[in-house]
Formats: structure tokens, sequence, C-alpha cells
């Protein structure tokens, strides 16, 4: 398949193009950085309609219209930009993105959502864990709340665009392998981390959920969990909830370092299996 990443210099757009390239598909990338090394790419901003569609519709290097559309671009995290910033960078550009892929018969979209959808930063405890697609969404941040309206969008093209299918994938946070260094100092004060229930998702899952997304047998929209199957911690997960969200429902049994986000789902559409745990980054440097 032919396959456009926006977003390609970023820490998720080259995990997503080193493992589609990796499964044979030709991937073009898209950044406002300009050309990287590990694909063929053009600098694009995706903020701008007429430069999304110049660049879906095959003029210069791209040769044709692609198959399938992974769109990484936008302000990756809240804290980078103004809340003014990231809300129009990340709602305008995904807007461009679904529509341009309607208007050109692009049949298949994954793009990156978000697990602040969820109510980060948790001041009201969640509802029950583990969390899945079902749990309310509670966006706090401006950022969160562009990417529910993202999903918002992606429901609504499915409906518009007949053939049209859109993974919505809600990543948890994603870590490199320089991201690791961090974890001594978080697993030595958990309150840190409670902001996102202790969750994250290595970079090479989460490229690797991006392939598979892409090859995916679905239809319409698909909201999406993408998440690590244990938890960034130390101590076994019942206890970071005894200590921080006391009496709160489980609704199946937390068992050892087990996530709180439920990647189940994922598990089913895509056949997401996550293969990289923290403790195996860690001790591979060691």
């Amino acid at each position: 398949m032919y396959v456009i990443v926006t977003g390609s210099a970023g820490k998720l757009g080259r995990a997503a193009v080193a493992a589609l390239r990796k499964a044979g598909h030709r991937v073009v990338g898209l950044d406002v950085q300009g050309p990287v090394a590990a694909a063929q790419s053009l600098r694009a901003d995706c903020t701008d309609f007429g430069q999304v569609m110049g660049a879906f519709s095959g003029i210069d290097i791209t040769g044709g219209v692609p198959d399938a559309v992974v769109h990484l671009a936008g302000i990756p995290m809240p804290g980078l930009a103004t809340d003014q910033r990231s809300f129009e960078v990340n709602t305008i550009s995904t807007y461009n993105v679904f529509s341009a892929c309607a208007r050109l018969g692009i049949s298949r979209i994954v793009w990156a959502s978000s697990e602040t959808i969820f109510g980060l930063p948790f001041d009201e405890p969640p509802a029950s864990v583990p969390l899945d697609e079902s749990h309310p969404d509670r966006p706090n941040w401006s950022y969160a709340l562009s990417k529910q309206l993202g999903e918002t969008m992606a429901g609504n093209f499915c409906r518009w665009a007949p053939g049209l299918s859109i993974a919505s994938l809600r990543f948890s946070n994603v870590y490199s392998l320089e991201d690791y260094e961090q974890l001594p100092a978080i697993q030595a004060k958990p309150a840190w981390r409670k902001m996102n229930l202790w969750a994250y998702v290595d970079a090479e899952d989460a490229g690797e959920a991006c392939r598979l997304a892409v090859e995916a047998a679905f239809e319409g929209h698909q909201r999406l969990v993408i998440a690590a199957d244990d938890s960034l911690m130390a101590v076994e997960t019942s206890r970071l909830l005894d200590d921080h969200f006391p009496g709160i429902e489980a609704t199946r049994a937390i068992e050892g370092h087990a996530s709180l986000l439920s990647s189940d789902r994922a598990k089913a559409v895509l056949g997401y299996r996550p293969r990289f745990s923290w403790r195996d980054r860690v001790s591979a440097k060691a």
C-alpha cells in the first residue's frame, strides 16, 4: 500500500514510518520540519488545506493518491503551546486531513487521538478502572478538547463519505528509549504520574499500532485505546489505587502491575499486541 504519514519527523511519526516500511508499504512523510532520513518526504503544513490537498492528490514526488493516511501531525501534548494554539493546530489540521481524504476518495485514515480525553489529570477520579472506550469523555484541557472534537469529526466524516473508515487511536504517553531515563525519578514519586494513571506505551508498539490500523479490516469509525499492558511503576497497581484512588470501582480484577488503560478493543479489532515493557528497555540498557 501507499501510505502518507503526517508528522513524520516526530517521535510517533518516526516509529510509524519505520513500522510501515518494515511491513513493505511505500511511505511518504509530510512534516513542517521538512524531510526525514528514514522515508521519502516533503515539507508541508497540515493547517493549510491547500498544502494537504496538494500532497494527497499526487503533486510532485508523491505520484498518486495514497491508499491510506496516518495523521500524526499537530501539537503532540499539553503544555508545548498556548491553549489557543494547541486547539487551533490540532483541530484545523485534523479537519483538513479528514476533508482532503473524503474529497479524494482515500478510504482509510489512522490518526492520533489521546488518553487525555478520559479526564486527565484525574482531579475528578475516573468512573471506574480499567479505563476503556466506554468510559465517559471528560476533557479538561484545550488539547484534550481538540482530540475529542477530532473523534467527533471522524464519526461524521465516516457518515458523510461512504467507504471511508477511520481509526482514532487513543495513545497513552508515548515513550522512546530516551524517555525511559526519567523512570527512576518517576517511580520515586508515584503521585507525579497519577495524572494519567501511570500508563504509557512504547514508541515501537505505538508505531506498530498505526501499521495494524492501516491494514486491519474494519468499517466506519473505531475508537481504540493504545497502551502498554503494564504500568510505569515498580509497585503493584492495586497499591497505587489504594493510595491515590481509595474505594474506586474496579470492573475486573487488577492483578500485578496491570495497566489501568485497557487495550482490549484494539487487540480485538486490530490484533494489537504490545511487545515492549519498560522493564525490557531498562534491563537492555543496564
